[in-house]
């Protein structure tokens, strides 16, 4: 007779994260904003004169170079204070669910965890750091179309400024949908990515696959993966991507999976 299958891990992104993440991210952009508008309209007197471009680009070229820096620091700090959190939490948790259904196991962490704390970290800051380049970029592309034909300084305010009000896209509502979509992902990815590392502490080697519906969308292929059973080293194949994946490996990905506890695989 097949023992009953134990599950335990299962393991939710926490929302108190996601939102101090998002204001973080909010602050970043509200900074570089209020800078860039500012320096950009002392470059313009009361009509556009011919060094205009030029000025421009040198002004581009230090605040791209000042933001660069400044959301590579603190992208870093916000990556390394939501893992340690994230891993302090799930550590936590899963010990307690282990001890509510009478297990008492002490766990074997490796640096594999280790490992996978440096590898978001990377990967968080290298998504951040993009917002400043992009922003930076179109700002400009506003700005020289104005100059180009002939604006002057009102002219050219009128022109950056929804772009200014709305630093990532066009409109306030984008941006702040961007910034929630950064902040749910990374919390989300992080979040899975240590239930995994505390799963394999306790022993665990598969994990069942638990689909979580999007806002809006779901990707076919991980709905047909709810239920299903993967090694918790290698996932499950995704054929819309041609590799394997894990739970919230995706972006924008919700799914989370629960631990099988050893021996009744």
């Amino acid at each position: 007779m097949k023992p009953q299958r134990v599950t335990f891990g299962r393991m939710y992104p926490n929302a108190g994260y996601t939102a101090r993440y998002r204001r973080e991210i909010k602050k970043l952009i509200r900074a570089m904003n209020e800078e860039t508008r500012s320096e950009i309209l002392l470059l313009y007197s009361d009509k556009a004169n011919d060094g205009m471009l030029r000025d421009l680009q040198s002004v581009m070229k230090k605040l791209r170079e000042k933001w660069k820096k400044e959301f590579e620091r603190r992208a870093k700090q916000m990556a390394e204070w939501l893992a340690d959190k994230t891993q302090k939490r799930t550590r936590k948790d899963v010990q307690r669910q282990l001890k509510n259904m009478g297990f008492a196991l002490t766990p074997n962490y490796t640096d594999a965890q280790k490992a996978e704390i440096a590898k978001f970290v990377e990967e968080s800051v290298n998504l951040i750091k993009t917002i400043p380049m992009h922003y930076l970029n179109d700002v400009q592309d506003v700005v020289r179309d104005a100059v180009e034909r002939g604006g002057d300084r009102a002219t050219i305010h009128e022109a950056i400024k929804d772009k200014f009000d709305h630093p990532l896209v066009q409109t306030e509502k984008q941006a702040e949908r961007r910034a929630d979509l950064i902040a749910k992902d990374q919390v989300q990815k992080v979040t899975q990515q240590m239930a995994v590392s505390n799963a394999q502490a306790y022993g665990a080697t598969k994990g069942e696959w638990i689909h979580i519906p999007g806002e809006k969308t779901s990707r076919i292929t991980h709905m047909e993966m709810d239920g299903q059973i993967f090694d918790l080293d290698k996932g499950l194949y995704d054929r819309d991507v041609g590799e394997y994946v894990m739970p919230g490996q995706l972006i924008y990905c919700m799914c989370t999976f629960q631990a099988i506890f050893p021996g009744t695989e």
